[in-house]
């Protein structure tokens, strides 16, 4: 999770603005896109809700919708969500009576204009049996070039972890891997560590893999960008979120209605369990 989120729009405005007026997939006014995560053992804080862009929008996301009702609905119990401060289109639940589980059915409700969007998930079972071995990667600093430099000195490189779990019923699964040092070291001094900080979280504080539905991933040097520890967590995801993997992915020549379960809408309401194992990225040299 997370960045399929932009592809995922762009693409729908891609959609969107190839349509003609007897399109169904026309954008309305009242028109919503939900996107809501639900992670088990947290809390309700990725409920996102924004309008589809209109035809001929020269933004490059949808714009935020921050006054609709939105409620989750578990065992038949109804929780209605607040708009979140400083976040756009963001909804959570303030409460401390709403806990995600494996196994809880969530139902949503967005209700805007009069109409209500409906969607609905299982919180899958937590992954089983994760390990990673070795639990140490051995990367040799590049003390020179850029960042074309540094993908050429690791190409012929197969030095890996590999990261394994049980998987007995083709569930997918997606891998993330988050450096945690306060202050990490850069592989490439020369390119990384001349990034504006805000650049330099992002190369460093995630890595996400695409949904994969076997039993293993390998984390190679050209995963990793800062020395130190990092946390390597496999995410059990259901079918929604794989279909709006692909979707994100799909021919721009060839445009197709995005794959949605939100009905009375489009977007994607799903749910995610994890286990997390560390890693430690330590200095060949």
């Amino acid at each position: 999770m997370p960045r399929s989120v932009i592809a995922f729009l762009a693409i729908l405005a891609l959609v969107t603005a190839s349509c003609t007026e007897n399109s169904p997939l026309l954008p309305e006014a009242d028109q919503v896109v939900i996107r809501g995560y639900l992670y088990a053992g947290q809390p309700v804080s990725e409920i996102r809700v924004t309008s589809v862009m209109s035809l001929g929008s020269e933004d490059s996301l949808a714009p935020p919708i921050s006054d609709a009702q939105v409620f989750l609905t578990k065992n038949g119990t109804r929780y209605q969500l607040e708009p979140t401060p400083d976040r756009p289109g963001y909804y959570h639940y303030s409460g401390i009576d709403l806990t995600v589980e494996a196994g809880d059915r969530f139902g949503i409700e967005v209700i805007y204009y009069g109409k209500t969007a409906t969607a609905g998930t299982t919180v899958p079972l937590q992954p089983e049996q994760v390990v990673i071995d070795p639990q140490e990667l051995v990367v040799t600093r590049v003390d020179s070039g850029g960042f074309g430099q540094f993908g050429r000195f690791f190409e012929d490189d197969t030095t890996a972890v590999r990261v394994d779990w049980i998987n007995t019923d083709g569930s997918n699964y997606y891998v993330t891997l988050e450096n945690l040092e306060t202050a990490p070291q850069p592989i490439n001094e020369n390119f990384f560590g001349n990034l504006p900080e805000e650049f330099q979280r992002g190369f460093r504080n995630r890595f996400t893999s695409v949904p994969v539905n076997g039993s293993e991933y390998r984390i190679t040097r050209q995963n990793v960008t800062y020395f130190g520890k990092h946390l390597v967590t496999v995410y059990r995801v259901n079918q929604e979120y794989v279909d709006l993997y692909r979707s994100r992915n799909q021919d721009t020549r060839d445009l197709n209605e995005p794959l949605t379960n939100v009905v009375n809408g489009l977007g994607v309401f799903t749910a995610f369990n994890s286990a997390g194992v560390y890693l430690e990225v330590v200095d060949g040299q």
